[in-house]
């Protein structure tokens, strides 16, 4: 009995110890789950890469904007994308991304509050917008993003590496679970041998025992329902992996792998079964045996022995059949090993597109700025280990703005890629053609043979691209500019070797030519002085340095003061008074005649009001601002707000006016004559085509260029061409001026011409306001008497 009462206590410690492993093991496949659910979690590689790139498309399309290659919209397309991706990095599993790092944390701050600085500029972006403002807002978020990228990598891969060691720890506690279960089903067989023994002696005992063997008979079977029911859910688990997953014992031999791996490597099903050698395996499947072929044996040998003679928990193996597979290398305490394997050939490639994409050019596919300058720091580095000089070309194409304009982006988008593959074929391999954008190209020369090399180079690259091109049937001739710098002579940073290569190149187009010229520290410093002085022109409008002087027009019937040309002056503090030749020109280039012609007109028109007598102010207009559509519209605010009749105010043009887009232009003229405002041709005789403009617009005044005016006593030419132009004049019921009158006899032969007006320092140089209104007040004499 004592023996029946023990056996009883044993199995019912066997029953307990099976229900707890039954409670645990379903605690295990819930806790398993979850980890699987966790490493099926979203990454946030993409979104933070494709951030990166986003704002590197939004800097691209300010750049080319500011050189008039783009559009407002196209800027501010890319300035919602950026800030839609803004809002995407603040949902999902890049939240939790986000607020696991502080510096994540600052870069979500400084970028939400880039966006908000750059808003008001984007948004009313323009001709007049300050792009070089923009970009310095914009830049410094470049490298706080891609630094939160790689935060995101590197989270990421952490993250991931976390959830396998979770599934390899819950594996290992369910297969110890499961060889416990085993071991206690063994000693429940001997219980039950023993209690067989035992009822031979016991019969009432031995009842009692087949009783309690039922009840547990019927616990054993609940347990291997839910071991099935668990094991099936933990094969649906495995086989629904996104990695191939192989596990191997110290023998290495396979234990387990999932259907994933079978796929992935193209493998039969019938060959991997449980205690199959995987070097036998490597073996067949290297002699063609299997379907996978050599790509297995190539990963497991290469596994093993980067395993065995570094262990890595994790690298990329590049297969001879193209493929990129990412495998994760895990021992186990018995020897073992578990591996899981992940195609990410797609990924790679779009990484190496992306990579791609940021440094190359999209239209000609040569490397960008970013590209060129990582190829200069190379050159650099040479340069300092093995004092090899190199030089950097800087070229842009000219007249290229007006084959776009006149020919469409279509043909000046293909005439960029034809020149960009006469420069490639041109230079020499080690050489680097980059396209810095528009028409601007560079080339990085790494040769030791300096400045000669460059020399020969810029000579052939001008000769090649002066060959005519024909395309899509049109037939073009375009010339090139080229600066050079040679490092170190030039500088030893790639900033300062671009910037004097670039002010070389600055130096050709400003002597109006083609050709090339080397860097020298003198244009250096006229670029300088050229800055300071943009620089003071912009100061100068606001601080009130400006002021008008006002030379008369003399009716040379009569004598009398019937106009008076508002001439601009500007008072520099310290350089005095400053030649208009020398700003007016830097003005138009820098987009400030906009607003200076603007204060010139609000400003004549106000001072003419003053006047006493009711002589017209003329005004002379620049061809930008024609380009700008609120010209009209400025000159009646100005009208309206002095009070001026519009009668009494004249413009000024230059026959250079006409040869931007004529249409707007000489419907920009006709708007001016409907308000009533005089307009006279400013220099008639110097250009090439005056006689056409005459004809497609009728000024109402023509003013004889001075250059015509000095030689008339001295040369027959220049009196026949005065005469002409005067008989033209009136036969197209236009009035004459003269300018540059500086004699009395010159007065007398305009007379006889029938010159209308004359001006000159004859009857007054340019004068400020005061002097001007005790000039108009004061009587003149008759034409006699003047003469």
């Amino acid at each position: 009995m004592f023996r029946l009462q023990r056996i009883q206590v044993l199995l019912v410690a066997v029953i307990v110890v099976f229900v707890m492993a039954a409670i645990y093991i379903s605690a295990l496949v819930l806790e398993r789950q979850k980890v699987l659910s966790q490493a099926s979690r979203y990454s946030v590689v993409w979104p933070t890469s494709q951030a990166t790139s986003e704002f590197a498309r939004l800097e691209q399309r300010i750049s080319a904007f500011g050189r008039g290659n783009a559009e407002p919209e196209e800027v501010q397309l890319r300035f919602d994308i950026i800030v839609n991706r803004f809002g995407v990095l603040q949902g999902g599993d890049l939240r939790e991304f986000i607020a696991s790092s502080p510096y994540a944390q600052k870069v979500m701050a400084d970028f939400r509050r880039t966006v908000e600085a750059a808003r008001p500029l984007i948004a009313g972006i323009g001709p007049g917008t300050d792009l070089d403002a923009l970009l310095s807002i914009l830049t410094p978020m470049d490298s706080e993003i891609a630094r939160l990228a790689a935060l995101a990598n590197e989270w990421d891969a952490a993250r991931i590496s976390t959830d396998r060691d979770q599934l390899l720890r819950l594996h290992w506690t369910f297969s110890a679970i499961s060889i416990g279960l085993i071991f206690c089903g063994m000693a429940l067989i001997g219980l039950l041998l023993w209690q067989n023994k035992s009822l031979q002696q016991a019969q009432r005992a031995l009842q009692a025992l087949t009783t309690d063997l039922q009840a547990t008979s019927d616990e054993l079977t609940s347990t291997n329902a839910a071991l099935r029911t668990q094991n099936a859910r933990f094969d649906a688990a495995l086989n629904n992996m996104i990695q191939a997953l192989c596990m191997v014992d110290a023998e290495n031999r396979l234990i387990v792998c999932n259907n994933r791996y079978v796929e992935l490597f193209g493998l039969d099903p019938n060959a991997l079964r449980p205690g199959t050698s995987i070097m036998e395996l490597a073996e067949r499947s290297s002699l063609g045996q299997s379907a996978g072929g050599s790509v297995l044996s190539e990963i497991l040998r290469r596994q093993l022995f980067l395993f065995r003679a570094k262990p890595l928990d994790s690298y990329s193996e590049n297969l001879s059949d193209g493929r990129t597979i990412a495998i994760s290398h895990r021992p186990m305490a018995d020897g073992g090993w578990v591996a899981t394997y992940q195609d990410v050939t797609e990924r790679r490639r779009a990484e190496d597109r992306i990579h791609h994409m940021a440094h190359h050019d999209g239209l000609t596919d040569l490397p960008n700025r970013l590209l060129l300058r990582q190829k200069m720091e190379e050159g650099l580095s040479r340069l300092q280990r093995y004092n090899q000089p190199f030089a950097i070309l800087c070229l842009d194409l000219n007249r290229f703005k007006i084959i776009n304009d006149t020919l469409g982006h279509g043909v000046g988008d293909a005439l960029l890629q034809a020149v960009a593959k006469r420069l490639q074929d041109t230079v020499r391999e080690t050489d680097v053609v980059a396209r810095l954008g528009g028409d601007e190209f560079a080339i990085l020369q790494l040769d030791a043979d300096q400045p000669r090399s460059s020399d020969a180079l810029a000579r052939r690259i001008v000769e090649v691209l002066d060959a005519p091109y024909l395309l899509e049937g049109h037939q073009i001739l375009v010339s090139t500019s080229i600066g050079i710098a040679i490092a170190p002579t030039d500088g030893r940073h790639a900033d300062q070797l671009l910037r004097n290569a670039d002010i070389a190149l600055y130096r050709v187009k400003g002597d109006g030519r083609t050709g090339h010229r080397f860097f020298e520290q003198e244009m250096d410093a006229q670029l300088q002085s050229r800055r300071h002085l943009e620089q003071d022109l912009i100061q100068a409008l606001k601080a009130g340095e400006f002021a008008l002087h006002y030379q008369p027009l003399v009716d040379l019937a009569s004598n009398q003061i019937s106009e008076c040309e508002a001439l601009l002056r500007w008072h520099h503090p310290e350089r005095g008074m400053v030649p208009p030749g020398e700003f007016i020109r830097v003005a138009e280039e820098i987009g400030l005649i906009i607003q200076l012609g603007e204060w010139v007109l609000q400003q004549a028109c106000r001072e003419a009001v003053s006047w006493p007598i009711p002589a017209r102010v003329k005004v002379n207009l620049s061809p930008i601002q024609f380009v700008d559509q609120n010209l009209v519209r400025t000159v009646k605010r100005a009208l309206e707000e002095s009070g001026l009749p519009s009668s009494r105010l004249g413009v000024e043009i230059t026959e250079s006016v006409l040869l931007q887009n004529n249409e707007a232009t000489l419907a920009t003229l006709h708007e001016l004559r409907q308000l009533g405002i005089s307009i006279a041709m400013d220099d008639f005789g110097t250009g090439y085509s005056s006689l056409s403009y005459l004809r497609s617009f009728p000024f109402d005044q023509i003013k004889i260029d001075q250059s015509f005016i000095r030689d008339l006593m001295l040369r027959n030419d220049c009196r026949a061409i005065v005469d002409s132009i005067i008989s033209l004049g009136h036969s197209l019921g236009m009035t004459t001026t003269a300018e540059g009158v500086e004699l009395p006899e010159q007065v007398t032969e305009l007379r006889k011409l029938g010159c209308d007006f004359a001006q000159g320092y004859l009857f007054g140089r340019p004068q400020p306001l005061h002097s001007v209104q005790e000039m108009l007040a004061a009587p003149r004499p008759p034409l006699d008497d003047a003469a």
